[in-house]
């Protein structure tokens, strides 16, 4: 099975939230490693994850704190 960029981009996250199956996961991160434009997405992909969890949970803590 050969992962197309169209596939790969609909899977990426998916892909960083671990829901695949292991062998889709595995063509995933096969097409990552060759195709550099489908790596620049999933890289603003898991940054922007990482970006947006981090500021709910500064925010979560900035609001319990202003409470207490």
């Amino acid at each position: 099975m050969s992962m197309t960029c169209k596939a790969t981009i609909r899977l990426i996250c998916e892909y960083l939230e671990g829901r695949l199956a292991p062998q889709v996961a595995s063509e995933v991160q096969r097409h990552l490693g060759q195709c550099a434009n489908c790596r620049t997405i999933f890289d603003a992909a898991a940054l922007t994850l990482e970006v947006y969890f981090d500021r709910e949970v500064e925010s979560e803590e900035t609001h319990h704190s202003l409470v207490a």
